[in-house]
C-alpha cells in the first residue's frame, strides 16, 4: 500500500533512501525542525530529507517544500504541478518526464533552488516559476518550459537540446557552455544576459534551434554556434533566426554556418571574427547562410567569415567588414551606404544593384566581382582591387579610385563625374560609353583600354576623341604649369593626338592618326588605319595589335625606342625587314595581309631584335 502523507506536515523527516514508489504528498508541508538551539531558521536547524529516496510516480501537487535536501532522489513520473519549493536542494535528482507545471521554484540570491547536475529529460514545467533557479549541469533535455518565468536562472554547463522555451519570460539569466541544440525558442525575448564572468565566451550551441521571430538585447552570445544541426541518420535541420531582433548582442566568433537569418533585425550586432559561411552537410549538402532583407546596419563584422552568404536587399549601411572574406556572396541590391570593406576579401561577389555610396573599400578585393548597376557614389575604394569585375553601369560620382587596380574591368557606362583615380590601372579595361567628366586621373594607367564612346569633358590628364575627326592636346597642372603625363584617346575618325611634355599614353583606335608624343617616354598605339606615329624625344614605345593597317614610325630612335608586339606572340625571325628608298618596311605573315611597320628614314640594316618587345 502506497505511503498516503497527503495534507500532512512533515517536520524535519527523514527519508532518505527509502522506496516511496506511488507515495502521496498532495498538499503536505515539508519543513525543517529546530535544532538543538530550539530556534527555528537557524544553522542547526534539522532540515526534512529526501538524499536519494525513490519517489517514482508520487503526487506532490500543490506541496510546501522548504530547506527539503532531495539530493540524488528519483522523481520520475512524479507530479508536482503547484508546489512550492523554497530553498530546495534537488542537486543530482531524477526528474526525467516529471510534471510540475505551474510549480513555484522561485528564489532570491542566497535562497534558490538548487537543480544543479539534475536530470529533467521530458519534464514538463509549463508556467512555472524558475526564477533564480540553478541548472548547472544539470540534463533539461526535451524540457517543457513554455510560459515559465525564466528571470536569473543559471544555465551553465546544461543540455537542454529540444526544449521549449516559448512564452518564456527569459531575463538577466546567467548562461555559458550549455547546449540549446534543436531548441523551440520561437518569439522569445533574452534581455540582459552574460556568462558569470565579464569578458568571457558565452559558448552556447543553438544547432537546429528554432528562434525565428526571437528577441536578444544586451545579450552576451559570443562564441556560440548557431550552423545546422545533423542527426544521427544525416538529417540536416538549420537553424531558424529569421525575423530575429538582436540589437547591440554579442555574437563575436559565433558560427552561424547555414543559418537563416532572412528578414532578422541586428542593428549594431557584434559579429567580429563570426562564421557565416556555408554549412556543408556530411553528404555534400550546402546550406547557405541566409540574410535576405535583414537588418544589419551598423553591425560590426571584422574578420568575419561570410563566404558564399546570401544578402539580397540587406540592410547593411555603415558596417564595418575590415578583413572580412565575402567570397562568392550574394549581394545583389543590397544597401551598403557607408559601409567599411577595408582590406576585405569580395571576390566573385555578386553586388549588383547594391547602394555602395560613401562605402570605404580601401584595399579590398573585388576581383572579378560583379557590380553591375551598383550605386558607389562617394565610395573610397583607395588601392582597392577590382581586377576584372564587373561594373557596368554602375554609379561612381565623387568616387575615390586612387591607386586601384581595375586591369580588365568592366566599366561600360559607368558615371565617374568628378571621381578621383590618381595612379589607378585600368589596362585593359571596357570603358566604352563612360562618363568620365571632370574626373582626375594623373599618373593613370590606360594602356590597352578601350573608352569607344566615352565622355572625358575637363577630365584631369585625360582626353577622349569623338566619332568624328578631333584634334587633342596634352595638358597642364593648373597649379605648377607642369606637363601632366596624359591619356589621349582619339576613338573614331582621323584624329590628331599631341602629347606634350610628360610620359603620355595615346592611342588613336579607329581612322587614319596622326600621333605626337612629343617629349617624355611616350606610349603610342596607332590602332585600325593607316597611322602615322612620332614619337619625338624620349624613348617611346610603339604598341601594334591586330589589324592595325599600313602604319609609318617617324624618327625612330634606334636602341632607344620600342616596337610592341606581344599581341601576336612571335619573334623577331618570324618577321621580314626590307629596305625601300630611305625607308625600312617591317611585315610578316603573323601581321596579316595589308599591315606593315614602316620606319621613315631608317636602315634595315639597323633592325634587329633589340628593337622589339615579343
Amino acid at each position: 500500500m502506497p505511503a498516503d502523507f497527503s495534507n500532512q506536515t512533515l517536520v524535519g523527516q527523514d527519508f532518505s533512501n527509502q522506496d516511496l514508489t506511488d507515495a502521496n504528498f498532495f498538499k503536505s508541508n515539508l519543513v525543517s525542525a529546530p535544532g538543538p538551539d530550539g530556534v527555528l531558521g537557524t544553522a542547526d536547524d534539522v532540515p526534512t530529507k529526501l538524499i536519494n529516496t525513490i519517489l517514482v510516480n508520487t503526487n506532490f501537487r500543490e506541496a510546501i517544500l522548504t530547506d527539503v535536501i532531495a539530493t540524488g532522489a528519483n522523481f520520475t513520473n512524479a507530479d508536482l504541478s503547484l508546489a512550492v519549493f523554497n530553498s530546495v536542494d534537488l542537486s543530482g535528482a531524477n526528474l526525467t518526464n516529471a510534471i510540475l507545471n505551474s510549480a513555484d521554484l522561485s528564489g532570491e540570491p542566497g535562497n534558490t533552488n538548487n537543480l544543479s547536475n539534475a536530470n529533467l529529460t521530458g519534464a514538463q514545467m509549463i508556467s512555472a516559476n524558475l526564477k533564480g533557479a540553478n541548472f548547472t549541469g544539470a540534463n533539461a533535455t526535451n524540457v517543457n518550459f513554455q510560459s515559465a518565468t525564466l528571470e536569473s536562472v543559471i544555465f551553465i554547463n546544461t543540455n537542454a537540446t529540444g526544449a521549449n522555451f516559448t512564452l518564456t519570460n527569459f531575463t538577466d539569466a546567467t548562461l555559458q557552455d550549455s547546449i540549446f541544440d534543436l531548441a523551440d525558442f520561437s518569439g522569445v525575448s533574452l534581455t540582459d544576459t552574460r556568462p558569470p564572468n565579464p569578458g568571457d565566451p558565452a559558448n552556447l550551441s543553438f544547432r537546429g534551434a528554432n528562434l525565428s521571430g526571437f528577441s536578444a538585447e544586451d545579450v552576451v552570445l559570443s562564441g556560440s554556434n548557431f550552423s545546422a544541426y545533423v542527426d544521427a541518420n544525416g538529417v540536416v535541420t538549420v537553424t531558424n533566426l529569421s525575423g530575429a531582433l538582436l540589437p547591440d548582442t554579442d555574437l563575436n566568433g559565433s558560427d552561424f554556418r547555414g543559418a537563416n537569418l532572412s528578414n532578422a533585425i541586428a542593428q549594431g550586432l557584434d559579429l567580429t571574427n563570426a562564421n557565416l559561411s556555408a554549412f556543408i552537410a556530411p553528404n555534400g549538402t550546402v546550406f547557405q547562410t541566409d540574410l535576405d532583407g535583414a537588418n544589419f546596419n551598423n553591425a560590426n563584422f571584422t574578420d568575419a567569415n561570410l563566404n558564399g552568404i546570401s544578402a539580397v536587399n540587406t540592410f547593411l549601411e555603415f558596417t564595418n567588414f575590415t578583413r572580412a572574406t565575402l567570397i562568392d556572396a550574394n549581394l545583389v541590391d543590397a544597401k551598403l551606404k557607408g559601409a567599411n570593406f577595408t582590406d576585405a576579401d569580395v571576390t566573385n561577389a555578386t553586388l549588383t544593384g547594391a547602394d555602395l555610396t560613401l562605402a570605404n573599400l580601401t584595399n579590398a578585393d573585388f576581383s572579378p566581382t560583379q557590380l553591375g548597376s551598383a550605386n558607389l557614389n562617394e565610395a573610397d575604394l583607395i588601392g582597392t582591387i577590382l581586377v576584372n569585375a564587373d561594373l557596368s553601369n554602375v554609379s561612381l560620382e565623387k568616387a575615390d579610385l586612387a591607386g586601384a587596380n581595375l586591369t580588365g574591368a568592366n566599366l561600360s557606362g559607368i558615371n565617374f563625374v568628378d571621381g578621383q583615380a590618381v595612379n589607378a590601372n585600368f589596362t585593359n579595361a571596357n570603358l566604352t560609353n563612360a562618363t568620365l567628366t571632370k574626373g582626375n586621373f594623373r599618373n593613370a594607367n590606360f594602356r590597352g583600354a578601350d573608352l569607344t564612346g566615352a565622355t572625358a569633358i575637363d577630365a584631369v590628364a585625360l582626353s577622349v576623341g569623338t566619332s568624328g575627326n578631333d584634334t587633342l592636346n596634352g595638358t597642364f597642372d593648373p597649379v605648377t604649369g607642369a606637363a601632366l603625363n596624359d591619356n589621349l584617346f582619339g576613338n573614331q575618325g582621323n584624329d590628331s593626338l599631341n602629347g606634350g611634355a610628360g610620359g603620355d599614353y595615346l592611342d588613336g583606335s579607329v581612322g587614319n592618326d596622326r600621333l605626337f608624343g612629343e617629349g617624355g617616354s611616350d606610349i603610342l598605339v596607332g590602332g585600325a588605319g593607316n597611322d602615322t606615329l612620332t614619337g619625338g624625344a624620349g624613348t617611346d614605345t610603339f604598341i601594334f595589335k591586330s589589324g592595325f593597317g599600313a602604319d609609318r614610325i617617324n624618327g625612330f630612335g634606334n636602341n632607344a625606342d620600342k616596337i610592341d608586339l606581344t599581341a601576336f606572340a612571335t619573334n623577331f625571325g618570324a618577321l621580314t625587314v626590307t629596305q625601300s628608298g630611305a625607308n625600312a618596311i617591317v611585315s610578316g605573315a603573323v601581321f596579316g595581309t595589308g599591315n606593315t611597320i614602316t620606319l621613315a628614314s631608317f636602315s634595315a640594316g639597323n633592325v634587329d631584335t633589340s628593337d622589339f618587345l615579343f
